[in-house]
């Protein structure tokens, strides 16, 4: 049975906290935007640009069946990832930029060091059932499980999709085959859940659609993600992720086998309010050994109820 590419709407949920750093301080800020996309830098001596997609639009069609298998197949394999990035993030009229260094093992850990001017402000680990960060600004610090933060955040949290959104991957999705089409847009293969002759009805009509709504575009060339659209109509929430420039990434010496990750990327959230963020990478590797330090400094006050 095919794997169908629907996101999961509660992890997508997370990236609606962007509108928080309005009340917050510039520390949280930083911690709250490296939750929500996570950083990594590419560069890559000797690694040429890989293809996007074309200029023809006459493509063959593909089924969602075929486009989904080739999604899996050209995605991003790696088991450790490092890098640094330059970033900036607009939530209205408020704008801040900062670097992340960032390290990752699949499907295990995230830890990154977020700076603004050159100083450390945040340090951040998430594994798949616990969370850590320190606050260095305000000499806070948090370590509990997802539930603890996701009731002090309002939102919940999923290293799944921050792992997978950093590398330009797809997300883990679950079957319902019946609601995926395929299409062509732009130039780009398209997935998507509601077929544009739905959606065209309805708005004739002058109906609301009910459920969320997903597309997904493909490169003609590569079969990588090149944007990623998540629309709740009833709240009118939407969630625009693109993906560009896609580069070869650093490997240790003797491996062949590439990895190809975005080097741009942006992330635009709408709900009550908007925001942005540009995520710019200019060193990445793979597949070489990586360190995860965190120690909570003493004198430090615990973010919560209680200590863990």
């Amino acid at each position: 049975m095919m794997e169908n590419y629907k996101l999961k709407f509660t992890s997508l949920r997370s990236f609606s906290f962007f509108v928080l750093p309005l009340s917050c301080s510039p520390a949280r800020l930083l911690f709250i935007i490296a939750l929500a996309s996570g950083a990594f830098f590419s560069s890559c001596i000797s690694k040429g640009h890989l293809p996007g997609s074309t200029a023809r639009c006459r493509l063959d069609y593909k089924s969602a069946k075929t486009l989904a298998s080739l999604l899996k197949k050209n995605q991003a394999e790696y088991s450790t990832f490092s890098g640094k990035i330059k970033a900036n993030v607009k939530v209205e009229d408020k704008e801040t930029s900062f670097t992340v260094a960032l390290r990752m093992r699949k499907d295990s850990i995230i830890w990154a060091s977020i700076s603004s001017l050159g100083i450390e402000a945040v340090r951040f680990v998430a594994t798949k059932d616990t969370l850590k960060f320190i606050d260095r600004l305000q000499s806070k610090y948090f370590v509990g499980d997802y539930d603890t933060l996701s009731q002090l955040l309002h939102t919940e949290i999923d290293l799944e999709v921050l792992q997978s959104l950093l590398v330009g991957n797809s997300v883990e999705f679950y079957t319902e085959d019946e609601k995926l089409r395929a299409g062509i847009d732009s130039c780009q293969y398209l997935l998507g859940t509601i077929r544009k002759r739905k959606l065209r009805k309805v708005i004739q009509k002058g109906k609301e659609l009910k459920e969320p709504a997903q597309n997904i575009w493909l490169q003609d060339s590569t079969f990588r993600i090149s944007r990623i659209l998540f629309r709740e109509f009833e709240s009118r929430r939407e969630f625009d992720a693109t993906f560009q420039d896609f580069q070869n990434v650093e490997l240790p010496e003797g491996q062949t086998k590439s990895v190809a990750v975005p080097f741009n990327i942006l992330l635009n959230i709408k709900t009550d309010k908007s925001a942005s963020l540009h995520m710019e990478y200019t060193k990445a590797s793979a597949n070489k050994p990586q360190s995860f330090p965190f120690s909570v400094p003493e004198g430090y006050e615990y973010i919560g109820r209680h200590k863990k």
